[in-house]
């Protein structure tokens, strides 16, 4: 789980989709990493900002009276509040723009799947509630649905004025998604693989 939280673990899904959108079209590429970037950028602020300042909630390890019954990992207690969880707002708000956008079925259920372990693991670290989790969830959701809407109707813009060619995202069918989907179901199965060596030998 500590692998899992870790920065390091967007690596791969990072890569993965910078070689996708990049071997289409430059154009139909910036405009997807620009709406990506919006998606994360709103959800952290709005996470990290705007709500945990607000509800001022004690994660459960920052809790007076809770901290004393959880397991702390290495130390690591998060920031001071924790309600909502940022790292569910982002990482569920990249994954539903992305599958609105790619209307890939395969893509779709190993990228949620990826987020719910990310998720899963601010939880066993105990940074976070559950409800920390499912909160950030949902506003990740909504903000990634009206970046998406955003997105379309900016991309119509850009194909009537002639600078995109193609009136269709061309995501929709490229088989070079697979590799993306490839690509994050095998970084979940080796960080797997190397927490159960880890914690075995």
């Amino acid at each position: 789980m500590w692998i899992y939280t870790g920065k390091l673990t967007w690596a791969p899904l990072v890569i993965a989709l910078l070689f996708v959108l990049y071997r289409k079209n430059w154009k139909e590429a910036t405009l997807v990493v620009i709406a990506l970037a919006l998606t994360i950028t709103l959800c952290d602020q709005f996470a990290s900002t705007l709500c945990k300042p607000y509800f001022a909630r004690f994660r459960p390890a920052q809790d007076p009276d809770f901290s004393p019954f959880v397991q702390i990992v290495n130390g690591y207690r998060g920031g001071r509040y924790g309600f909502i969880s940022s790292h569910a707002a982002n990482s569920f708000g990249a994954v539903v723009l992305l599958s609105l956008i790619f209307r890939n079925r395969v893509f779709t259920i190993t990228a949620i799947v990826w987020a719910a372990v990310n998720c899963y693991s601010r939880i066993y670290l105990g940074v976070h509630y559950p409800g920390d989790i499912l909160a950030g969830t949902i506003a990740g959701i909504a903000i990634a649905g009206l970046v998406y809407i955003m997105w379309k109707r900016v991309r119509q813009v850009l194909w009537r004025k002639h600078i995109l060619p193609e009136r269709q995202s061309p995501y929709r069918k490229d088989p070079a998604i697979a590799v993306a989907t490839g690509v994050i179901g095998l970084s979940v199965v080796c960080i797997s693989v190397y927490a159960f060596i880890a914690v075995c030998f």
